[in-house]
């Protein structure tokens, strides 16, 4: 008998019974097929156990689909922990880990039966029956298949199954993802096509033809040789049946490998904080390691450098980046130093890409993988090191199914590698600097940029202060002073960066008359202009529509746009200064495989003079050219409906910051901004993170919002409003119950747990569903999770078109 796991919403493990001819292949870390109601579904075996009284009444495994375990018994109990922590069925927790597309797939198909074979031979059946036995007596077929014999096919089915002449099989088909592979001809040995030359091709000058090429080019890929040779296939089809050849499928050729890069000579700091990860690492020990370092301050010199020594002690290692964007550059690096020796994953590659990737570490091809946060996932049984690049990155937190957060999973996957976590940032996230605070990990600072460059000058730009002063109607894009500092440093030749996290040319269409705004009509969100493609557009659900030429709301004429994006600012730009080499890069260009890697490769080289763009080019990147770096419009974050604004406002604004003078001349950074007091704009003007922490960690503390309290947000999600909010109010009212035995409050909730909710959640309306939340928040971490684990109990009780999300430790609140 094994316990498997299966990929539903349910949080229990499911047990079969495992027939003899399977025993053999069924151990724990396999993906299996078995039956599950109607349905046949994929899943992990976890464990194995015999109970004789009971296995006679388990339903069976059908296939056991993997020659080896795909997850190791480690991953398992990792992904396990992992899962209930965050509330997640465990099925869905293997089910992301495991390499999606590599197993085959099971459709329902139809075979004659024993009787029908009889029925075929002696020619019993009717007509209409007996064409369908006949298509069924070379192998099963699907029905979809069998319905196109004509439009007397589907009675014959239905005839034929009540008679027991056919019956429902199981029909396999390939792998949806496949690793990509070349088809390579290998020649014979050269006695045997100079024989066949003298011989039989004599009288065949194609075929003789290439044979004569593959006797001198020995093997060739297939490809190459149907440019060289029209009709090679056919060719090569001919001289396989001849012996002569043969045709093998084989991994492509991996790029070629630059010569190593030298070492550069490590600051003292760079060099004491190296020898603290050293430390851990030679011990073989976890421990937790926050690299606190100023943009441009070799943090990832430091990386490179124990990763070299955690290889020479014959050990893998993982490292982790916050998204693709930052993938390109990273891996550049560490290909320049460690050549082939490292894996690419992301969901930047194809998916037969991306299988071949993981072959290539669960062989021992590769020692090291680098990717965004799904790498965790990555097939290494002897870490010596996890690094987590960027780690205060929003995206490193998964937002669907299975939610967990990379900076807990890495810390679980070190732990039990029994390695160092380094995590890496220049703005660490409050939790971590917070854990640093109380001791839960140590902090290694590099406060200086390499070679004593300073960081980059910094002025704030009163955006209030300079409307007051243009012409009524007139519209500010680019304040004064980004005017004149941009066009000093393109005549200087020098590079800049505008930073705008807001894509489109317009936020709205909006119509003075009637202040009718054109919105979505499946999202309660306006819709924003794109003017490349002359379209309105929906971010979140990405409907389209034409921009109308009247108010939709009440007829009037011509509307405004209101709000710049991206495109709108690119405009601007390319109208103030025509001479100048500019680019955009945001989703809507980075939407083409290779255009964000060609568009900053550009930056790097210095074909371009300006880069315009959305948070894609404000983190991690290292262009010494780049002397400016202008952000449009600071505040566009901070008075969302979510109590990290700030947290993640001054983050973006600092990483933004530091891409100004990486390289011999200064840098120099203009902020404009509504509110330059704002303490999470104003503490940027001196890169002074200390003092953002303090005065955002009493704003927290005051509220009780993590890292100084818990809390845990649920979302309830339908297409009925009145069902919805209905569904709401009874998991309310159930994490109302399970606090009952304490105190109460007013509000239903004891003292030191809150319950807030339901109500409307901030986007009350996205993809046509109606959005409501509930957030349990408090101190007394296990009674805010004891409700948060009643709620998850009970949300599957209610209605099936009701969707209810928990997340315990909410990254996004909107």
């Amino acid at each position: 008998m094994v316990e498997v796991a299966l990929p539903v919403p349910v949080h229990a493990l499911f047990d079969y019974r495992v027939p003899l001819a399977l025993a053999a292949d069924a151990e724990p870390g396999r993906r299996v097929r078995v039956p599950f109601g109607t349905r046949r579904l994929v899943g992990v075996i976890v464990s194995r156990r015999s109970e004789p009284g009971r296995e006679r009444s388990l339903r069976a495994l059908e296939r056991v689909l993997d020659p080896e375990p795909v997850l190791s018994a480690s991953m398992m109990r990792i992904l396990r922990d992992a899962a209930e922590d965050v509330l997640c069925p465990p099925g869905l927790a293997l089910a992301a880990a495991t390499p999606p597309g590599s197993v085959p797939r099971a459709r329902a198909g139809l075979a004659l039966t024993p009787l029908g074979r009889e029925a075929l031979a002696r020619g019993a059946a009717e007509p209409r029956s007996r064409r369908v036995l006949e298509a069924l007596a070379d192998g099963p077929r699907s029905r979809h298949a069998l319905r196109r014999l004509g439009p007397q096919a589907t009675r014959a089915l239905r005839t034929l199954e009540r008679e027991r002449l056919v019956a429902t099989v199981t029909l396999e088909d390939q792998p949806r993802t496949r690793a990509p592979s070349v088809r390579v001809v290998v020649p014979a040995a050269r006695p045997a096509l100079q024989a066949a030359l003298a011989g039989p091709l004599a009288r065949a000058p194609r075929q003789a033809e290439l044979v004569r090429h593959l006797a001198d080019a020995g093997e060739t890929p297939l490809p190459a040789l149907r440019e060289r040779f029209p009709g090679a296939t056919a060719r090569v089809r001919a001289l396989a049946e001849r012996g002569l050849l043969r045709v093998e499928e084989r991994a492509p050729a991996r790029p070629p490998v630059a010569p190593a890069e030298a070492e550069p000579r490590l600051t003292p700091e760079q060099e004491a904080a190296l020898a603290a990860v050293l430390e851990v690492a030679e011990q073989r020990r976890f421990e937790a390691l926050l690299l606190h370092g100023v943009t441009g301050s070799g943090k990832t010199e430091v990386y490179l450098r124990a990763l070299a020594r955690v290889l020479e002690q014959g050990r893998q290692a993982l490292v982790l980046v916050p998204e693709i964007g930052l993938t390109h550059q990273l891996v550049a690096r560490l290909r320049a130093r460690f050549g082939d020796r490292l894996a690419v994953l992301h969901s930047g590659l194809r998916p037969g890409e991306r299988l071949a990737e993981w072959r290539r570490l669960r062989a021992g091809e590769a020692p090291i993988a680098v990717g965004a946060r799904s790498a965790l996932f990555a097939p290494l049984e002897n870490l010596g090191l996890v690094v987590m690049d960027e780690e205060h990155d929003a995206s490193y937190k998964n937002q669907e199914g299975f939610r967990y957060h990379a900076r807990d999973l890495a810390a679980r996957r070190a732990r039990a590698a029994g390695c160092p976590l380094v995590m890496g940032t220049a703005t660490p996230s409050l939790e971590t600097r917070f854990a640093a605070e109380r001791g839960a990990m140590r902090r290694l600072v590099l406060p200086h940029r390499i070679g004593g460059r300073p960081l980059p000058a910094v002025e704030i730009v009163d955006l209030a202060a300079e409307r007051a002063l243009l012409p009524r109607g007139r519209k500010l894009v680019l304040s004064r002073a980004l005017r004149v500092a941009l066009g000093a440093t393109l005549a200087e030749g020098g590079q800049a960066i505008l930073f705008l996290n807001r894509r489109g040319f317009s936020t709205r269409i909006f119509c003075f008359d009637c202040g009718h705004a054109e919105r979505c009509k499946h999202c309660d969100i306006s819709l924003v202009f794109h003017a490349t493609e002359q379209e309105l557009r929906c971010h979140y659900c990405d409907f389209t529509v034409p921009p109308p030429e009247l108010c939709s709301g009440c007829g009037a004429g011509p509307t405004a746009l209101l709000g710049i994006g991206t495109e709108r600012l690119e405009e601007e730009v390319r109208t103030l200064f025509p001479e100048a080499r500019i680019a955009r890069l945001d989703r809507d260009t980075a939407s083409r495989r290779g255009r964000a890697e060609r568009t900053l490769a550009d930056l790097a080289a210095g074909r371009l003079d300006v880069l315009v763009g959305t948070q894609m080019v404000a983190l991690g990147h290292d262009f010494p050219g780049v002397r400016l770096v202008g952000v449009v419009a600071a505040d566009l974050g901070l008075h969302l409906p979510d109590f990290r604004a700030a947290e993640r406002t001054f983050q973006l604004l600092t990483q933004a910051a530091g891409r100004a003078g990486r390289g011999h001349a200064p840098g120099r950074v203009i902020v404009q901004t509504f509110v330059p007091d704002h303490y999470a704009i104003r503490t940027v003007r001196e890169h002074d993170y200390e003092t953002f922490y303090r005065e955002e960690m009493a704003q927290r503390g005051a509220l009780g919002y993590p890292p100084l309290g818990t809390l845990v947000h649920v979302l309830i999600s339908g297409p009925d409003v009145e069902r919805t909010e209905s569904v709401a109010r009874r998991l309310a009212d159930q994490a109302r119950r399970v606090l009952e035995p304490e105190a109460k409050d007013q509000a239903g909730a004891s003292p030191d747990v809150e319950i807030l909710g339901p109500g409307p959640a901030p986007i009350a309306r996205l993809r046509d569903r109606h959005r409501f939340q509930l957030l349990l928040k408090g101190r007394d971490d296990t009674r805010v999770r004891a409700a948060a684990r009643a709620i998850a109990r009970e949300a599957p009780s209610g209605p099936r078109d009701v969707r209810v999300q928990v997340d315990p430790n909410p990254v996004h609140m909107l």
